[in-house]
């Protein structure tokens, strides 16, 4: 898969060098190596036992902060002369528990957000770029080709019609949590609800619902009714199709065009060979 080839935008016209927030996960290094591959360079701040290391061979300058140093990374920003700049990569939602170095802008801004959802935590952060002349991004903006349309994705294992039902089942169900900025993922059997996504995320959610529903389990991967990709963006990857297997679920769903799916191939093939459905509605 091309990485490089992203479509126009207004957003990159003349853009010449992007700041990246990196989380978790594969997303801030497939992020780094689309925008590096359109001759941009990127400044990333990464977060001391949350970014991986391997980040840092992706992107033209690297510095590193401990979860909860916001002032530490708007002074970043602005000694880089940052004015754009993406947020990608996962901060877990339990870590709302874990700002032991939670610094002073960090502490105004958490008084400011009485109500500790992804939704509003990182509204408020955005806001707060915003403030100091700093753009926060859409954050599919250089990987819209990861994001699968509609359709089936596994031709050799199609959904039989309880795969079906379940999907139908499953969707408004999903849709009504997702808009309630609970979680985005539901996990259904024969009808029936199995587990629903709070703070543990995705990964955790499927192993949750085979060891409590066993082999057979749908999943269902949703995007928010406002979903706002400047900061939050379901992603989906080769992981998310070792956890399947690991649960015994049968098949996986999403919206298309909304959710980035990294590593689509080799997913494709996995998933395939263990008979798994990978369907995007």
């Amino acid at each position: 898969m091309n990485l490089t080839a992203v479509s126009d935008s207004p957003a990159l016209t003349g853009l010449e060098h992007i700041g990246l927030i990196a989380g978790e996960g594969d997303f801030p290094r497939m992020l780094a190596r689309a925008a590096t591959g359109r001759m941009i360079q990127v400044t990333a701040i990464g977060i001391n036992g949350i970014t991986s290391p391997e980040l840092a061979e992706e992107v033209d300058t690297m510095h590193w902060v401990d979860f909860g140093q916001f002032g530490k990374i708007i002074e970043y920003c602005h000694k880089s002369q940052i004015r754009k700049a993406v947020m990608a990569g996962r901060i877990r939602h339990n870590s709302i528990f874990q700002l032991r170095k939670l610094d002073i802008r960090g502490v105004k801004l958490l008084a400011r957000t009485p109500r500790r959802t992804a939704d509003a935590l990182l509204g408020a952060v955005t806001e707060e770029f915003a403030q100091e002349d700093i753009e926060i991004l859409d954050s599919t903006i250089f990987l819209r080709e990861c994001m699968p349309a509609p359709g089936l994705l596994t031709p050799d294992c199609p959904p039989d019609s309880q795969v079906l039902e379940d999907i139908d089942f499953a969707r408004p169900l999903a849709d009504q949590l997702a808009g309630m900025d609970i979680g985005q993922t539901l996990v259904v059997r024969d009808g029936a609800i199995v587990a629903v996504e709070a703070m543990e995320g995705t990964n955790l959610t499927i192993i949750r619902a085979g060891e409590i529903a066993g082999a057979g389990c749908v999943v269902i991967k949703t995007s928010k009714p406002r979903q706002d990709t400047r900061f939050d963006v379901p992603v989906l990857g080769l992981t998310t199709i070792k956890k399947l297997i690991q649960s015994g679920s049968r098949a996986i769903a999403f919206p298309g065009n909304e959710v980035l799916f990294f590593e689509l191939e080799d997913s494709i093939e996995l998933a395939q060979s263990r008979e798994i459905t990978i369907y995007a509605w």
